[in-house]
């Protein structure tokens, strides 16, 4: 997004977004079709899926460490350092759940957008027949 989260802005992706924080306004997106939903929902997939990815390089990089010699330090300094790794690889799972979840807040509101925009079609046409 550009930043700016005020009613009416379009963000570089072209979200419309409403108040500020967690998705606008009450953790809220407007959307004007479901093609800008199918959107944002591909652009969080692949962020999830990016997280996702980091975990394999957490658990390789945590697998490497090895003190340089048997002294006390060098076998702290290797503990702290895997310890450290292990507490960014823990963050790295909580931004991957919340992402995931995300993602399927998403899709139930695609879900709901359709069923919605499927009715009013619906109702239009009934409309125009009589």
């Amino acid at each position: 997004m550009d930043g700016d989260s005020g009613p009416g802005v379009l963000g570089q992706a072209g979200y419309a977004i409403t108040g500020s924080g967690g998705g606008g306004a009450g953790g809220r997106y407007v959307f004007a079709s479901l093609a800008e939903l199918d959107g944002m929902i591909a652009d969080w997939e692949a962020l999830r899926d990016r997280i996702f990815a980091r975990d394999a390089k957490f658990r390789q990089a945590i697998g490497l460490i090895a003190p340089p010699a048997e002294d006390i330090m060098s076998r702290l300094h290797a503990h702290t350092a895997v310890q450290s790794l292990k507490k960014a690889q823990s963050h790295n799972l909580v931004m991957h759940t919340y992402a995931d979840g995300y993602v399927a807040k998403l899709k139930a509101t695609r879900a709901q957008y359709a069923t919605t925009e499927s009715d009013s079609a619906a109702r239009l046409r009934g409309a125009g027949e009589g």
